[in-house]
């Protein structure tokens, strides 16, 4: 039967980040079964880890007796892949998800072999190189990878990966106005490509608008990582909702009126900002987190009738490393 590890302590970040280890919260959060905080410094392990691949890659028919221990091993894989390919510090104008599931054995102690570890990273790399190579996206890049599920299968881990994979946009930062970034001209339908209100020939979309608007808020003024060094993200944590969660987000019954006029677009992008900078991690006490990605889709509702939209905002823990020991972020598509 299967046992699933959100059930154990030792793999559960919600005990140590939300004093529970539910996995989807009333938020409609989603909680990674791979970011739970190392034992040692987080640079330290990154390093560690490297080594480690390093070795394995060089006498790959040694298969060696060192272990770690299973939450070790999926705190190395998923924060060594964000180290190696996440480009977080850029924006995304389209999103994709991709899943896949992976085996990993371990003992009945809960350790797996290094050399198990290593070669798990390197099927991680194969597929998440597969996925972004079925996007049909003309500049594609790696958003993030995380763990979304561990389940005990048969003596050994299924490791259900979830990725997300974008378009790299050179979008121009919106201007913001001083009773709020949206002006007369912004009354958009509620959803790209549906244009605006009174233009459906531009293809975007109230989503869209907000989207990009909170990214410059929350994201873009990067912190400077110094000459040498650059800015990784670990421990990511990914949260969904949308106007069912929360009061003051757009949420609007029925289908007939699309159309959002820029003064409710000014609440509701105020409403989003105070959710994703404060709600959510004062809510989860996520402290040390920043949000790394936005993304923020029309949905429409069935039961009942009603459109909303549907938020995806991932998170993590703003590291430095320097680029003469870790390199500069690669590129997928080119190894």
């Amino acid at each position: 039967m299967k046992n699933s590890l959100f059930k154990a302590a030792t793999l559960c970040l919600s005990v140590a980040v939300l004093g529970a280890c539910s996995k989807d919260k009333t938020t409609g959060s989603n909680l990674n079964a791979g970011s739970s905080s190392p034992a040692k410094n987080p640079i330290e392990q990154l390093r560690t880890f490297k080594r480690q691949i390093e070795s394995v890659k060089a006498h790959p028919e040694e298969r060696t007796g060192e272990t770690i221990t299973l939450s070790e091993a999926l705190w190395d894989i998923e924060n060594t892949f964000n180290l190696n390919y996440s480009d977080a510090e850029q924006y995304y104008g389209q999103i994709n998800n991709h899943e896949f599931t992976l085996a990993l054995p371990v003992a009945e102690n809960q350790e797996v072999l290094v050399y198990d570890a290593v070669n798990l990273y390197s099927e991680v790399v194969s597929q998440a190189r597969a996925a972004l190579v079925s996007d049909t996206f003309d500049e594609k890049g790696v958003v993030s990878l995380t763990i979304k599920e561990v389940e005990d299968y048969n003596g050994s881990m299924r490791i259900t990966f979830t990725g997300k994979t974008g378009e790299r946009s050179n979008y121009n930062p919106p201007i913001a106005h001083v009773d709020g970034p949206f002006g007369v001209d912004d009354n958009w339908m509620f959803a790209a490509p549906l244009g605006k209100c009174d233009d459906p020939d531009i293809p975007s979309g109230a989503d869209e608008q907000l989207q990009e608007h909170l990214f410059a808020e929350l994201i873009e003024p990067y912190t400077d990582a110094g000459s040498g060094y650059r800015n990784i993200y670990v421990n990511r944590l990914h949260f969904t909702f949308d106007g069912t969660n929360y009061t003051n987000l757009y949420y609007a019954t029925g289908t007939d009126d699309m159309c959002i006029d820029h003064i409710y677009l000014n609440d509701y992008y105020y409403a989003e900002k105070t959710i994703i900078s404060r709600t959510i991690p004062e809510q989860y006490h996520l402290e040390g987190y920043s949000p790394i990605s936005i993304e923020i889709k029309g949905n429409v509702l069935t039961e009942p009738s009603a459109l909303t939209h549907k938020n995806e905002i991932e998170y993590g823990i703003r590291l430095r490393v320097s680029t003469d020991e870790f390199g500069e972020t690669k590129d997928l598509m080119s190894e």
